[in-house]
């Protein structure tokens, strides 16, 4: 799993698609004031050989199921605790905001990830990104 809390740390992300995609949400993120991960919170991206149990001990909960309720995404009763799931031609981008006071975690999926219930969960519920083509 890579972690990216400093802007200068993009240019280790190997994809140009999702660098570029992570460098144009800081940009956004510091159109006011300059980023700082410790008030807006950081990127994840989901690497080969990462697990479910290594993503959910990262960002603190189960990223499969609400994180208030604990109902899983493919059973009854399901409400989405993620902000934004947004499909990218090669990724899945979901934010979500830890606490009130905006800290949040986004985290980058690879479609071509082995980790079958999290792209399962990405392909029920993302929406397109506005601008991007999905191929």
């Amino acid at each position: 799993m890579q972690i990216i809390r400093d802007p200068a740390d993009t240019a280790l992300i190997a994809d140009p698609e999702l660098c570029a995609l992570v460098q144009k949400t800081i940009a956004a993120l510091s159109e006011d004031y300059p980023y700082d991960p410790d008030v807006l919170g950081y990127f994840l991206i989901v690497q080969p050989g990462d697990s479910l149990a290594m993503l959910n001990a990262q960002i603190g909960f189960d990223i499969l199921a609400n994180k208030w309720t604990g109902i899983r995404f493919d059973q009854p009763g399901y409400n989405q605790s993620f902000e934004i799931l947004d499909e990218h031609a090669g990724y899945y981008e979901m934010v979500f905001l830890i606490d009130d006071s905006g800290f949040g975690v986004e985290v980058f999926i690879p479609k071509t990830i082995d980790i079958p219930d999290l792209l399962a969960m990405c392909q029920t519920f993302a929406v397109p990104a506005v601008g991007d083509a999905i191929v």
